[in-house]
C-alpha cells in the first residue's frame, strides 16, 4: 500500500525491488542506443549466439555466463504482472534498414519474421540479409523483393502473400539511421523513472480525487497523514480493533458518541449525528457551507 503513488492512496515510497529492475533496465537502454561501444561488441561476441540485433541475442542468446549477464537476460520476465515489460517497451524505428536483420529482428508484426513464418524462413535465399538488401527504391518508393530457393507450393504462396502484406506497411527511409526507441517516453530514450512507473502501474488501479486533496501543500503533514489513515479506514476504531482480534470490544462496537451505529472511520467522522453537529458548528464559525459525504 505505501509503495503506491499518493494520488492512488499510497505514500509514494519506492518499491526497492521494482526500482532495482528499472535501474537494471538501463543496460537494455544502452544496448539499444550505443552502437559503437566496445563493451557492447565484447558482450555480443561472447553471448550473441546466432546473431540478429541486440534484443534478439539478449533474450535468445547463450545462457549462463556472469551473474550480471544472467540478470540482464532475466529482466524481461521477472515481474508476474509485467511479463515482457522491457522488450515490449522498445520499438525499432526503421530508417535505411542497414542495421536491421530482415528475418531475426523484431521490426514488423511484434516478433521476428523467422518465428512468425518459419516455413518461409527455411526456403529463403536471404536468411542473413538486412532489410536494405531485401528490395530497392524505385521512383521514390520502396519495393520489397523476396527470393526463394525453389518454387513455392500453393499453401506457401498464401504465407508469402501474408508476409508481403505485413511488410508493405513498413517503408525503408534512405539516409535515415535505424534506431530503437523507448515507447514510454516522448523523446524515445529509456529512463529509470518511466520504467518504474510502468512496473508500478499494474498495482495502481483507481485514482481518487480525495487523495490528491489530502496531500495539499497547505495542510500540515501530520494532519494530512491522519486524513490519509481515515480515508483508508486504518485508524483504531472499534470495528478495526475487533478485526485485529482485540476482544475487549467484542461485545460493544457501537459508537460511543451516539450509541446507534457500529464505529468505523466513515461513521465516526461523517455519519455520526454528533460529528455532523460539530461539522455544522465549525462551518458556522468559518462562515462556509459544507456537504458531508461518507465517500471520497
Amino acid at each position: 500500500m505505501i509503495c503506491k503513488d499518493k494520488e492512488y492512496g499510497g505514500l509514494g515510497v519506492k518499491d526497492l525491488k521494482k526500482f532495482n529492475l528499472a535501474l537494471m533496465g538501463k543496460w537494455w537502454g544502452r544496448l539499444a542506443t550505443e552502437e559503437e561501444g566496445l563493451w557492447k561488441r565484447v558482450i555480443k561476441g561472447k553471448y550473441g549466439g546466432g546473431g540478429g540485433h541486440w534484443q534478439t541475442w539478449v533474450r535468445n542468446g547463450i545462457e549462463g555466463g556472469s551473474l550480471w549477464w544472467r540478470d540482464v537476460q532475466r529482466l524481461n520476465n521477472v515481474e508476474r504482472d509485467n511479463i515482457g515489460w522491457l522488450a515490449e517497451g522498445f520499438r525499432l524505428k526503421m530508417g535505411e534498414g542497414r542495421e536491421v536483420s530482415f528475418w531475426w529482428d523484431e521490426w514488423c508484426g511484434g516478433s521476428c519474421l523467422a518465428n512468425l513464418f518459419p516455413r518461409l524462413y527455411l526456403i529463403s535465399s536471404d536468411k542473413e540479409k538486412k532489410c536494405c538488401q531485401m528490395g530497392r527504391e524505385l521512383n521514390g518508393t520502396w519495393e520489397w523483393k523476396l527470393n526463394w530457393r525453389r518454387r513455392l507450393m500453393e499453401w506457401e504462396e498464401e504465407l508469402a502473400h501474408k508476409l508481403s502484406k505485413m511488410i508493405e506497411e513498413v517503408k525503408i527511409q534512405p539516409r535515415i539511421t535505424d534506431k530503437w526507441e523507448w515507447v514510454h517516453k516522448s523523446d524515445g530514450k529509456y529512463s529509470s523513472s518511466s520504467a518504474y512507473s510502468l512496473l508500478t502501474k499494474a498495482q495502481q488501479t483507481t485514482k481518487e480525487k480525495c487523495f490528491k486533496r489530502i496531500w495539499n501543500h497547505n495542510i500540515p503533514t501530520k494532519i494530512a497523514a491522519f486524513n490519509w489513515r481515515v480515508v483508508l479506514d486504518k485508524i483504531p476504531t472499534k470495528k478495526n480493533l475487533l478485526k485485529r482480534g482485540i476482544d475487549s470490544v467484542r461485545d460493544d462496537v457501537k459508537c460511543r458518541l451516539c450509541e446507534e451505529e457500529d464505529e468505523d472511520s466513515a461513521h465516526l467522522f461523517l455519519r455520526c449525528k454528533v460529528a455532523k453537529w460539530i461539522w455544522k458548528e465549525c462551518a458556522k464559525w468559518w462562515g462556509i457551507s459544507i456537504r458531508l459525504e461518507a465517500d471520497c
